[in-house]
């Protein structure tokens, strides 16, 4: 070869070499496949491409998918009513870096066939055309070629059975049915996410695949999406979607209101010359705050946030035609309640949280990324923010974009958190119940819970020294709100479990919750301790009487949500004395620390009878609060041998 005259794209390397180079390619492309569901993605966004290029051949023509997720044979299987392929199409789509799609259109890179293909086991794909080109095969061994660097044989694809029998009824389209066999793939199985019903699975896809579009300003591509579920037992459901769109928090929260709604409302307010807090109560106590934004509200001198972008960030809004969705809500158990109880996932597994989420050509792209502020970061985890760009590529894997998209979406996230802030006083305050995110349930629905919950968790204390003549709390149940907490605690005051606090005064409506006085006076003998009579009184060397000055009483059914006021700055910790709750929850070591007064080797440090804790500064280790956690003083009560290595695991160690 003429080295003057030299094609450096040709390639002059050996079969042997030139194969070993093939894979290092495809090894690089699996490398930036690290999702749970980017297989889900990859197959969705084949069909959705291949109906968006059918669209307008017919006035019959009715976009579908379906998408079919054994979940007892590993298989998920994704047809579709598209153009499908050509024989010459068909026969090197799978190769890397071949694509149909010009240039701007989303998905060109033309890696999401090769991962498919390479990135498991076992894939048969499928198309066929009117009068034209039809085939169904699969490629077995993909990932295992990949992985073994001695083998050169490559897998081919053989021609094989149809796996989902909706595609003998498609006019046209193709289908792609993935399996997930065999080691170094990822996922391995389709149980881990929890969901097992075709309910279930509508939200996760929608939320976290193309499938859930975001058409702002635009149609969605699907008329009809047909989910078929087949669990582990081999139990089906379906479910059929009408023009699937992405899973904005707003749609599945009740009590959510548009900021543009309350601004208008307000706006009237001033017109009429009254002051712009008088809302009326529809607009009070809500579960969130949503908004949408649009390029105008960057670009143009009369825009929104105009004044808080630059000229190099408008010019990116511009050029990328830019959309912002916000949504602020109270508190974390919102996602929470959500996630583990509406859509009854695995628990832990959050398909909607705090966050910020990055979007590309109508869908979701990559994880949700953690929203920069300085101060008040508590609203990283109770605000979520979408930006979409148009016309931008995300990098391989739908990881990654361009820094200076990636910078402008972080600040852009920011701006709506504080546009949020400035609206706060209209969500609910957190009291630690778990929130209502459906709306109002039925008088009948909730005694019928409510007599559930009292079979399923009696409320039972053994001594029989308490209580006298009855030897037992009037509430039958354990507490399920802060109304129940307080009626528990007030039971407990009375019954004389707890004798070292006098109530003075209580409020619904300040706030905060009561006022009491910390108490111990004659006879002594009924504050001091003793593991059998008396578990819960003071150790002798601190059995004095004493009558504080009043104090500030704090009732919440979950600690958790205290720490939520209080990051949030509505209450003030140098404010409480006493802290009333029925569990602890889990948030309070990112602040704390926490003298567990239950544990027999911390008795000493108690100073009033009752006392359950002593909530310490976690930098300083000053003391801030005392408090009474009564889920652990009743199970202490009953045995206090019992939860001793439960209060050594949890504060002591």
């Amino acid at each position: 070869m003429a080295l003057d005259n030299w094609d450096p794209l040709a390639s002059t390397l050996s079969s042997e070499l030139a194969s070993s180079a093939k894979k290092r390619e495809i090894k690089n492309i699996l490398k930036s496949y690290t999702g749970w569901f980017d297989l889900f993605s990859e197959l969705i966004q084949n069909a959705l491409d291949a109906i968006d290029k059918r669209q307008g051949s017919s006035d019959k023509f009715i976009p579908t998918i379906w998408i079919t997720i054994n979940i007892r044979d590993n298989v998920i299987s994704v047809t579709d009513n598209g153009i499908g392929f050509s024989e010459d199409e068909f026969r090197s789509f799978l190769a890397p870096n071949i694509t149909f799609k010009r240039e701007g259109e989303r998905g060109n890179k033309g890696v999401g066939a090769t991962y498919l293909a390479y990135g498991f086991n076992f894939l048969q794909i499928g198309t066929k055309r009117p009068a034209g080109f039809k085939f169904i095969g699969e490629i077995k061994g993909g990932r295992e070629w990949i992985e073994d660097d001695k083998a050169t044989t490559r897998p081919k694809v053989q021609k094989s059975k149809l796996i989902d029998k909706t595609f003998e009824v498609v006019d046209q389209g193709a289908t792609f049915s993935l399996k997930l066999v065999g080691e170094s793939i990822h996922p391995k199985d389709l149980k881990w996410v929890g969901a097992s019903t075709a309910d279930q699975w509508e939200i996760v896809l929608r939320a976290k695949t193309p499938l859930g579009g975001i058409y702002w300003d635009s149609e969605c591509l699907i008329d009809k999406c047909k989910i078929r579920v087949i669990d582990d037992k081999g139990v089906a459901t379906d479910k059929e979607i009408i023009k699937p769109e992405y899973v904005y928090p707003h749609f599945v929260f009740s009590a959510c209101k548009d900021i543009r709604e309350i601004k208008r409302f307000q706006q009237k307010l001033l017109d009429k010359g009254k002051d712009t807090s008088d809302l009326p109560d529809r607009f009070k106590k809500l579960n969130g705050l949503y908004g949408y934004w649009k390029c105008e509200d960057i670009q143009s001198e009369k825009g929104e946030f105009y004044n808080q972008f630059d000229e190099t960030q408008r010019d990116i809004a511009k050029k990328h035609n830019v959309g912002i969705y916000g949504f602020s809500t109270y508190t974390t158990d919102i996602w929470d309640k959500y996630n583990d109880e509406i859509v009854g996932l695995r628990k832990g597994s959050r398909i909607l949280r705090g966050g910020l989420q990055l979007a590309a050509n109508r869908m979701p792209q990559g994880e949700l990324l953690i929203i920069p502020l300085t101060k008040n970061v508590w609203y990283q985890d109770i605000t979520y923010v979408l930006i979409h760009f148009t016309d931008a590529e995300p990098d391989l894997g739908r990881k990654g974009f361009q820094p200076q998209l990636l910078e402008f979406a972080l600040h852009a996230a920011g701006i709506v958190v504080k546009r949020f802030q400035s609206l706060r006083k209209l969500l609910k305050t957190g009291t630690g119940a778990s929130p209502d995110v459906v709306g109002a349930r039925e008088i009948h629905d909730w005694i019928r819970e409510q007599e559930d919950h009292e079979k399923q968790h009696p409320l039972k204390i053994k001594r029989e020294d308490l209580f006298l003549p009855m030897r037992q709390p009037a509430m039958t149940s354990e507490p399920l709100n802060e109304q129940d907490v307080i009626s528990l605690f007030n039971q407990l005051l009375a019954g004389g479990v707890v004798r070292g606090i006098r109530l003075m005064a209580t409020s619904p409506n300040r706030q905060y919750d009561s006022i009491f006085r910390f108490y111990l006076k004659k006879p002594l003998e009924n504050h001091l301790y003793d593991k059998k009579t008396n578990p819960l009184g003071v150790w002798q060397d601190n059995t004095r009487e004493l009558e504080s000055a009043p104090a500030i009483l704090e009732y919440k059914y979950s600690f958790d949500s205290l720490f939520e006021d209080i990051a949030k700055e509505e209450k003030n910790e140098r404010d409480i004395s006493l802290v009333v709750a029925w569990k602890m929850g889990s948030k309070w070591s990112q602040r704390y620390e926490v003298t567990p007064l239950l544990h027999f080797d911390n008795i000493h440090h108690r100073f009033f009878h009752g006392g359950t804790h002593i909530i310490k500064d976690g930098s300083t280790g000053s003391k801030v609060f005392d408090a009474i956690i009564l889920s652990e003083l009743i199970a202490y009560i009953n045995d206090p041998d019992s939860v001793q290595k439960y209060q050594e695991e949890t504060y002591l160690k």
